[in-house]
C-alpha cells in the first residue's frame, strides 16, 4: 500500500465508522447529554478501531499486535467521544456554534488513541517511547485539525439542513455531516503521519511491490519475522532478522545482520554500515527496496 493510498484508506475509514456510528445512535431515545455522550461513544469507539486496524495492517503487524492494538485503541477512542459528546452539548447549550470544539476535543483523543497501545508496551523501552509520543503527537494535530474542520461541517450541515428537514433516517443531510465529520478526522490522522515522514522505503518487485514504509523508528528492521518494522513475509530467501536501517542525526544507514545470502545496496554486497542515499536499492533476499528521503534544506 503507497502512502497516498493509505491516507484516502484512513478518510474513507473514518467516514464509514462514523456514520455507522451515527446510525447506531438513532437507537437512542434520550436527549440531551446522555445522547450526545452515547452517539460520540459510539462514533469514536469505531473510528479508534477501524483506524488502529488500517494502521497495524499497513505495518505488517502479527494478529495478536493487531487485536490488542484495535482493542486500546477503541477504548481510548470511546472514552473521547463519550467526553466530547458531553463537553459539546454542554457548550451547544452556552452557544449552538460551540459543538465544534466538542469535536476538536474528540479528535484529538482518537488521535492519541492511534499510539496508546504502542506507548503503553514501550514504557521500557526509551527509543520505542519517543517513537510512541512522536507519533501520538502527530496524530493527535492531526485528530484536532480533522475535529475542528469536521465540526465545523457537521455543524453547518446540521444549521442549514437539518433544521429545515428534521433528522429523517439513513441518507439525510445529518448522515452526510456525520460522515464527513469522520472523513476530516481519518484524513488528517493519516496525513499527519505521511507529510511529516522524513524517509521511507518503497518496495520495487515481488508480492509487496509498491507497498511504502515511514523509517520513524531509530531502529527498522527487515525481514521474515513477525514483528519487524519492515516485514516482508513470503519471501524464503530472506532471513527473519535480514537487515536494518538505523537512523542516526546526520542521516540513515544501512546494516546487514549477518544473513546468510547478505544484503545488496546498489547491487553491491554490504561488507559495513554504509550511509544510504536517497534512490538507493537495497536488496535483501529477492526483495528490492528503493530508499527515499525528503530533500534536505540548506541556509
Amino acid at each position: 500500500m503507497s502512502l497516498r493510498l493509505f491516507v484516502i484508506y484512513c478518510a474513507l475509514i473514518g467516514g464509514l465508522c462514523s456514520y455507522a456510528g451515527w446510525a447506531m445512535g438513532l437507537s437512542i431515545t434520550s436527549e440531551g447529554f446522555l445522547r450526545a455522550a452515547l452517539k460520540g461513544l459510539f462514533a469514536g469507539t469505531l473510528i479508534g478501531a477501524g483506524l488502529s486496524l488500517l494502521d497495524s495492517i499497513w505495518n505488517s503487524r502479527g494478529i495478536l499486535f493487531t487485536f490488542c492494538h484495535s482493542l486500546v485503541a477503541s477504548i481510548f477512542a470511546g472514552v473521547g467521544g463519550f467526553l466530547g459528546g458531553i463537553i459539546g452539548e454542554f457548550l451547544f447549550n452556552i452557544h449552538s456554534s460551540l459543538i465544534i470544539a466538542g469535536w476538536l476535543f474528540t479528535g484529538l483523543l482518537i488521535g492519541m488513541a492511534i499510539s496508546a497501545f504502542e506507548l503503553l508496551i514501550s514504557l521500557n523501552n526509551i527509543q520505542a517511547k519517543n517513537f510512541a509520543i512522536s507519533k501520538a503527537l502527530k496524530c493527535m494535530v492531526g485528530g484536532s485539525m480533522g475535529g475542528l474542520l469536521g465540526g465545523g461541517i457537521f455543524y453547518s450541515v446540521l444549521l442549514l439542513w437539518v433544521a429545515r428537514f428534521g433528522p429523517g433516517i439513513f441518507w439525510t443531510p445529518a448522515a452526510i455531516g456525520f460522515s464527513v465529520l469522520g472523513i476530516c478526522i481519518g484524513l488528517f490522522i493519516g496525513l499527519a503521519q505521511v507529510l511529516i515522514k522524513e524517509a521511507w522505503v518503497r518496495v520495487e518487485n515481488g508480492r509487496w511491490q509498491g507497498k511504502e514504509l515511514i523509517l520513524a523508528k531509530p531502529v527498522s528492521v527487515i525481514g521474515r519475522k513477525e514483528g519487524c518494522e519492515i516485514a516482508l513475509f513470503g519471501d524464503r530467501n530472506l532471513a527473519p532478522e535480514h537487515a536494518c536501517i538505523r537512523k542516526r542525526e546526520n542521516g540513515f544507514y544501512l546494516v546487514d545482520l549477518d544473513s546468510p545470502d547478505g544484503t545488496y545496496l546498489n547491487k553491491k554486497r554490504m561488507r559495513e554500515e554504509t550511509a544510504l542515499q536517497s534512490d538507493d536499492i537495497i536488496q535483501v533476499g529477492a526483495t528490492k527496496l528503493k530508499f527515499l528521503e525528503k530533500t534536505k534544506s540548506h541556509n
